[in-house]
């Protein structure tokens, strides 16, 4: 008796199992991939060949920025520009700052471009031309200043600089350097 109740009992056993197995879709027994390379997003819109212009509150020209295509995408309200070039000029009029990368990511409606790749910031003031350049800057157009947290090279008509993080105020011509200066002054 109890060798056909365990017989009737596996047999039950392996109909359940192959019934489950049968009726569960082919998905289930696949792994999952892990480190999945996602699809890029896609740009709700774009433009080409385009030159911005953008104004203060005073109603003066704060920058232009120019880029041969830029894609917004809305959902995080996020413009990205290819081959950005910004150039400001201060009020006085003397001052011109150009800002050139080869990536950049324009947030916070404006208020601030995320440079990448082979960004050069040129200064023109009255003390000289001012060059900086480093992998990746962010810059605040508003108040004209620049950071970095990576490898920069500042070279001005007397000095050249290098280092690790900086942030620059490129209309007064002051820099704060975090680490790992290297500096040589040439008088003239």
């Amino acid at each position: 008796m109890i060798k056909q109740f365990s017989l009737i009992f596996s047999l039950l056993l392996l109909i359940g199992g192959f019934l489950l197995v049968w009726d569960s879709p082919p998905e289930s027994f696949l792994r999952k991939q892990v480190g999945q390379v996602e699809e890029n997003p896609s740009a709700d819109s774009y433009m080409t060949e385009v030159v911005s212009h953008r104004f203060g509150k005073d109603g003066g020209e704060q920058y232009v920025l120019r880029s041969p295509k830029m894609d917004f995408f809305t959902h995080n309200s996020e413009l990205k520009l290819r081959e950005p070039q910004l150039i400001a000029k201060q009020s006085q009029g003397f001052d011109l700052i150009n800002l050139q990368a080869n990536s950049g990511i324009l947030t916070d409606n404006g208020e601030t471009l995320l440079l990448d790749g082979n960004v050069m910031a040129i200064v023109d003031g009255s003390q000289g031309t001012t060059q900086l350049a480093a992998a990746n800057i962010s810059f605040l157009p508003a108040t004209n200043v620049a950071s970095t947290e990576g490898r920069f090279n500042l070279r001005t008509p007397q000095v050249t600089l290098s280092g690790k993080g900086l942030k620059a105020n490129l209309a007064n011509e002051v820099f704060t350097i975090k680490s790992k200066v290297r500096a040589v002054h040439e008088p003239l």
